[in-house]
């Protein structure tokens, strides 16, 4: 109980930093500005973007749930999975647990379940990876200093700091911990079940090899990342920024960095990555880049708290969503 009260108080504070690291510099007069000046239609857009992307991510989830799954529908899936999106925003990594409860029909298949929830999260860092290695490849000489510069060399000033020794050394503990408990298991019944527990979610994860339509799969991928670059394209043209489509992918792919960072919804996280890189490699004012990110990140907030309210209401008493 205390280390959930931690995780959910060191999230909170974390995010004020990040706010107010992004926000510090803002002049609120040009801020108010920019924003009588944008065009809400293209922000509608982004939003309708978003949302498709959510039905796309349900979709893709549903064709990993369906070996440990099978009666799994689809619309069942994509109300899971907007539920487990609005739990995001309040609890970093809740998200998953939470989906993966509401989709499993057969309690004793949850660790399966949750291991699906995974394996969708590892292809989502494998694609962002090869987003990000493609655009370093292509277009290297435009983003290799600030790469080097914001992301390499903090984290090996970071590393070579007592904090990152510190965070090494729980990371090799934690490694050592499940060593011991996959070779050791059986000798105690608790450790027995946490086995059981990780061996049914590796048979979740490795539903990915099982899954029917694997065409399919990787282009329900192809096409929530095409949505995710259009939501910038939009709100690109809502203010009329004028960027190009490979500077949309770049900023779709180092928003999604965000996401990784512990903090309720992204919230400061990538409002600080996407000003910065407006300003680093584009040249714009922080107001500007602040603008951008905030109509960005809060449309689709919208977007999560109104499609996973409703999935919330409508989930559990709509009998053709939960019919056997």
């Amino acid at each position: 109980m205390r280390s959930h009260t931690f995780r959910i108080l060191s999230g909170l504070a974390l995010g004020i930093l990040l706010v107010w690291l992004a926000f510090r510099q803002v002049e609120w007069e040009a801020f108010r500005t920019g924003l009588s000046a944008c065009r809400w239609e293209w922000v509608a857009a982004s939003m309708a973007a978003g949302l498709c992307a959510l039905v796309f991510r349900g979709f893709r989830w549903r064709r990993l749930l369906l070996p440990v799954e099978p009666r799994t529908q689809r619309m069942h899936t994509i109300g899971a999975y907007c539920i487990g999106n609005l739990c995001n925003c309040a609890l970093p990594a809740s998200g998953e647990l939470v989906r993966s409860a509401v989709a499993c029909r057969d309690k004793s298949r949850y660790d399966k379940v949750l291991g699906t929830a995974a394996a969708e999260r590892v292809v989502d860092l494998l694609t962002l990876g090869s987003i990000l290695l493609l655009l370093a490849v292509f277009g290297w000489r435009f983003i290799g200093q600030f790469v080097i510069r914001h992301i390499l060399e903090p984290l090996a000033l970071s590393l070579q700091s007592a904090r990152g020794l510190a965070v090494s050394g729980v990371i090799l503990l934690i490694g050592c911990g499940f060593f011991l408990l996959l070779h050791l298991g059986r000798k105690w019944t608790v450790l027995n079940r946490a086995r059981a527990f990780l061996q049914g979610m590796w048979k979740g994860i490795a539903s990915i090899r099982q899954m029917p339509g694997k065409g399919w799969f990787l282009l329900d991928t192809v096409c929530i990342w095409i949505l995710y670059w259009l939501q910038i394209i939009a709100v690109s043209q809502a203010l009329s920024l004028g960027l190009l489509p490979k500077d949309a992918l770049l900023l779709s792919a180092l928003g999604s960095i965000a996401s990784v960072i512990p903090v309720p919804g992204g919230i400061g996280a990538y409002h600080y990555i996407i000003a910065l890189t407006l300003q680093s490699l584009y040249g714009m004012e922080w107001n500007t880049g602040i603008l951008f990110a905030t109509l960005c990140h809060e449309s689709q907030l919208l977007v999560s708290i109104l499609s996973g309210a409703v999935s919330w209401l409508i989930l559990p008493t709509d009998k053709a969503w939960t019919s056997r």
